[in-house]
């Protein structure tokens, strides 16, 4: 598989099977951070930061608006969607940028605004 077709794969998983699905195209190395949150590494610690993360939103539903490539790197502008347990289902602006090698994510690093999250959850952040 391409760099781009993991990719999509791995947020079809995330979609359709969820985290534990998703964990398959992680390298045991990788690197996954939410700006501007401290990085996480390791399928496990992936795995345990969106357990903690879909407490409070529920489960992800990703849209994907454009996706991009340049060699190892894949570039997508998303909406992920949310629906938060007692409270109103929205969408997040997010930009996601990974590096993929052997057909495994080594890197992945989502951007978006924290008010907006904070609007949608309710958090006072």
């Amino acid at each position: 598989m391409s760099p781009e077709q993991v990719v999509t794969a791995f947020c079809a998983a995330l979609n359709d099977k969820g985290i534990d699905a998703s964990l398959r195209y992680l390298a045991e190395g990788c690197v996954y951070q939410n700006m501007p949150f401290p990085p996480v590494h390791g399928p496990q610690g992936v795995k345990d930061t969106l357990d903690g993360f879909f407490k409070i939103t529920g489960p992800v539903r990703i849209e994907t608006l454009t996706q991009a490539s340049a060699g190892d790197y894949v570039f997508n502008e998303r909406l992920d969607h949310f629906a938060p347990p007692g409270g109103k289902p929205f969408g997040l602006p997010v930009a996601g940028a990974f590096k993929v090698q052997g057909e495994k994510i080594t890197e992945w690093r989502d951007y978006f605004c924290m008010r907006q999250f904070a609007a949608g959850t309710g958090l006072d952040i």
